[in-house]
């Protein structure tokens, strides 16, 4: 019985791993290498950083402290070939369970596709479904590297921007399981945000002025950061990204999906046009319903949200009813305006059914579905739609006469 017991309690934790032998991802980008291999950029947790100061700056003497993360690089014929490979020069192993980013660059999914890259991500257990999927433009190892902002990590950036979304929905992002889901329906097509960096050279006076605070010699400049941003939406016909949407065209989207969440509404004030009036978006729901009148298939798309009166610019007095009513038909137009520029983006440009048409109608009309879903990327195109927005003022704030200046 003795020696039972020292077995079982030997046996315990056989697979266990410390900490200090894992390399722990943060995210994962991928792009094309040379050749038809593929390359893959990884940032994982820096161990050594642990404790330790930032580093500002590249010349001799700047360095007090070490970067809390680590990115390598490697080329390989398949995923799986190039991370066996890194790992291969690496020390410690490659952990994925706490990887938050995929991105994709953006010729890697124009040109190549991403189903290939999918099949990897799909099969591996470590790799979570609630991971985020992003198209980034530019070099990888330059997007997940950000100079001067060594507090936090990039990945981690980009996680906390990903986390703002709703104040302003001007991107549509997709977590993996979601993306999956997309790819293999034949019914949807996928999308996804856009990231990309661009260099801010800007200085500003309080960092000359209080360089120590910022891990600077005094009198040092501290070196340029890059700006990360998430601006649009890619959008895929099949396994590859087909175009993308700028931010109004793909709130424009997200109308339509029912996925607006907040955001701002800036429309002229009826009663001086140079006068801008901003609305706060609280809340949106959208309807579908499909319609086949004589073989002609048709879409109504209506769009309930409501808003609060966040600014104004203008001398109006809208507190008046008869100028909220005005209000609202503006908001109305304005949510129309950006729907209608998705349309013509994804059904005439692009020719790809991220709208979520095909499943609306599938859902509706399931047997007419099976000899129309046989040609849908030619029907998408011609399907009629129409577009009704009702909104609503709730609020106008605490001062319902706009404050005038002494003349």
């Amino acid at each position: 019985m003795l020696l039972l017991t020292v077995i079982f309690t030997q046996t315990g934790c056989w697979d266990r791993k410390e900490v200090e032998d894992l390399a722990i991802v943060l995210a994962i980008a991928i792009e094309p290498g040379s050749g038809n291999n593929i390359k893959i950029t990884v940032q994982n947790v820096n161990p050594a950083s642990a404790g330790k100061g930032s580093v500002v700056g590249s010349g001799s003497g700047m360095q007090t402290g070490t970067k809390s993360y680590r990115n390598r690089s490697i080329e390989g014929k398949t995923m799986f070939d190039a991370i066996r490979e890194l790992s291969r020069q690496s020390p410690q192993q490659l952990f994925f369970a706490h990887n938050q980013l995929i991105i994709f660059s953006e010729d890697l999914a124009q040109k190549r596709g991403v189903s290939d890259i999918i099949d990897f991500l799909e099969r591996n257990p470590q790799i979570r479904r609630n991971t985020w999927v992003l198209v980034g433009r530019g070099e990888m190892a330059t997007l997940l590297d950000e100079p001067g902002r060594l507090q936090t990590t990039p990945s981690q950036r980009i996680f906390d921007i990903i986390n703002q979304r709703d104040f302003s929905s001007k991107y549509a992002i997709k977590r993996l399981g979601d993306f999956l889901e997309m790819l293999e329906s034949k019914d949807k097509q996928a999308y996804t945000a856009v990231v990309e960096y661009t260099p801010n050279l800007a200085v500003p006076r309080e960092h000359e002025e209080h360089g120590m605070e910022h891990g600077m010699e005094q009198g040092q400049p501290p070196e340029p950061h890059d700006n990360i941003e998430l601006r649009g939406t890619a959008v895929f016909r099949e396994d590859k990204m087909v175009g993308w949407l700028n931010p109004e065209e793909s709130r424009g989207l997200l109308w339509v999906r029912g996925e607006v969440k907040g955001g701002i509404i800036d429309i002229p004030s009826p009663d001086e046009k140079n006068k801008p009036i901003s609305l706060e978006i609280l809340s949106s729901k959208t309807k579908l319903e499909p319609q086949i009148n004589e073989g002609q298939l048709q879409i109504n798309i209506n769009v309930k949200t409501e808003t609060n009166i966040a600014e104004t610019t203008s001398t109006m007095n809208i507190a008046r009813p008869e100028k909220i009513k005005e209000l609202e038909k503006l908001v109305g137009k304005a949510v129309q305006a950006e729907i209608q520029a998705a349309l013509d983006k994804t059904m005439q440009e692009y020719t790809t059914d991220v709208l979520g048409f095909a499943e609306a109608i599938h859902r509706k009309f399931p047997s007419e579905w099976k000899s129309l879903g046989k040609n849908w990327s030619s029907t998408f195109p011609t399907v009629e739609v129409t577009i009704t927005v009702d909104a609503k003022i709730r609020r106008i704030g605490l001062v319902s006469d706009p404050l005038k200046p002494r003349l």
